[in-house]
């Protein structure tokens, strides 16, 4: 599999700040099925930060599964650990999870924005002059490190969305084996960002 995802997110963004989202939030744990198995972290953290901060952290032993919980917002993350397993087969599982989760979180607190981000890795062996080739001139020639972030604005059922992808040439770790290429995180709604790069099917696409 050249191409994997590496981590999926998903926030959910709530319309008032909660006071005490550690017992708003108590037992979305059980609600979840246990999934989250690790012991829970509980992190006093003052009123004087910003609401994002995370208060309770709950993740799984093996930190498949994490979830950040704030005043503001809960975040869910589903990382990647087998690289063994298809894109597919984690999509499905992570679209299973976010399906409990909206189930748990909205009949406890009104939720007025949501985001998804994913991240992927594409194995290249010449990671930095597919990056020159495709988005720089020849004035990066000869660099050994590139990397870009851009905001494309859209629109969509009137609402502003801000579509940030960030792609750089990095190395990673698989079954123990390093390899370089491109580390690319994108909102999930922007189609598959490889696709520019390479004419290639979509990440969410079978395999």
């Amino acid at each position: 599999m050249k191409t994997r995802i590496i981590s999926l997110q998903f926030a959910f963004f709530f319309k008032d700040i909660v006071e005490r989202p550690d017992r708003d939030f108590g037992n979305l744990n059980s609600e979840m099925l246990n999934i989250f198995d690790a012991i829970p972290q509980v992190i006093p953290v003052p009123r004087e930060l910003p609401p994002d901060v995370p208060i309770m952290i709950l993740s799984s032993e093996k930190k498949d599964y994490i979830c950040n919980i704030s005043r503001s917002r809960i975040d869910f993350i589903v990382n990647r650990i087998d690289g063994d397993k298809s894109n597919s087969e984690l999509l499905k599982d992570f679209n299973a999870k976010v399906s409990g989760m909206i189930k748990a979180i909205l009949p406890k607190q009104e939720v007025v924005r949501f985001g998804m981000v994913a991240k992927y890795f594409h194995q290249d062996d010449n990671a930095t002059n597919t990056l020159k080739n495709k988005y720089f001139t020849n004035a990066v020639d000869g660099a050994e490190e590139l990397s870009l972030r851009y905001n494309k604005r859209s629109e969509a059922f009137g609402f502003k969305i801000n579509d940030i992808l960030e792609i750089s040439a990095a190395d990673a770790v698989t079954n123990g084996k390093l390899e370089k290429g491109i580390f690319i995180q994108s909102p999930m709604c922007q189609p598959d960002p490889i696709q520019s790069l390479y004419e290639i099917t979509y990440i969410s696409g079978p395999e």
